[in-house]
């Protein structure tokens, strides 16, 4: 697993210069693993310039609009309970529309979701913009690809929490400002790739164990170890103390052989 990482200022807005940096990761993604890359993003990153960037690059994508008075406007027709006695369970229509926003040139494809739920008078909406094709992608699929959220937000609670990674807000022993967020983006691409090597050791635990573990059990476990480090005729032995007798053999089977450098 990659962990993507770009650190910017604390004032910046979430979609500041996202029409560079998201088409950036997904060619990345693309010519790293091959995969076709789709884009789920938040209302805060659905403005033009960062859905056009996506479009001049044949990026799919689909995201959340900001509610506003013209989006009323365009769902109030839909916005009518059919016939009959409600059910006890909530309802949701979907129905696929273009609008054109103020800052937009051309309309986009638009998918408006309904929800009826119980014991509520009024109905409630959500738009959804998207460029996916409607003939592979009605708007019943849109919705159900927009709800599979990501991992993401997850590993970076376990960052946060099993690394404990602190940055910089002050500009001690830094001569700029420029200086501090540099440390500050060095410690934090430190502590990510730190992760990456616990996640992927948590990975083959896992897939040798059978059972769940969390970062600090991989750390406590697995990596609290003493070892001494032996130096002969340019080659490294690793020594490791007797508490690595419980783990360490699980560990070693599942890990990839390592080839000699030349």
């Amino acid at each position: 697993m990659r962990f993507p990482c770009l650190l910017r200022e604390g004032n910046a807005g979430p979609a500041e210069n996202a029409d560079t940096w998201i088409p950036h990761l997904v060619r990345r993604l693309n010519e790293s693993t091959g995969a076709q890359v789709r884009v789920r993003i938040d209302a805060g990153f659905t403005d033009n310039d960062t859905l056009e960037a996506l479009e001049d690059r044949n990026i799919e994508y689909l995201g959340r609009l900001r509610s506003h008075t013209g989006l009323q406007k365009l769902a109030a027709p839909y916005l009518k309970r059919p016939r009959g006695r409600p059910p006890e369970q909530p309802r949701e229509w979907c129905y696929d529309l273009e609008y054109q926003a103020g800052s937009w040139p051309t309309p986009r494809r638009v998918v408006l979701v309904v929800q009826e739920r119980p014991d509520d008078l009024l109905l409630h909406a959500f738009f959804l913009v998207t460029n996916l094709g409607k003939f592979d992608w009605p708007p019943e699929k849109v919705l159900a690809l927009y709800r599979k959220r990501g991992s993401a937000e997850s590993h970076m609670g376990e960052v946060k929490s099993a690394l404990d990674v602190h940055l910089s807000s002050t500009d001690r022993g830094a001569s700029t400002v420029q200086d501090v967020m540099a440390r500050n983006e060095v410690s934090l691409l430190l502590s990510l790739y730190a992760y990456q090597v616990l996640h992927g050791l948590r990975c083959l635990l896992e897939r040798q164990t059978r059972q769940g573990w969390s970062l600090s059990r991989v750390r406590e476990q697995v990596l609290k170890v003493a070892a001494t480090l032996r130096l002969h005729a340019r080659r490294i032995t690793v020594h490791l103390g007797a508490a690595a007798d419980k783990w360490w053999p699980t560990l070693l089977k599942g890990m990839p052989r390592l080839t000699a450098l030349s």
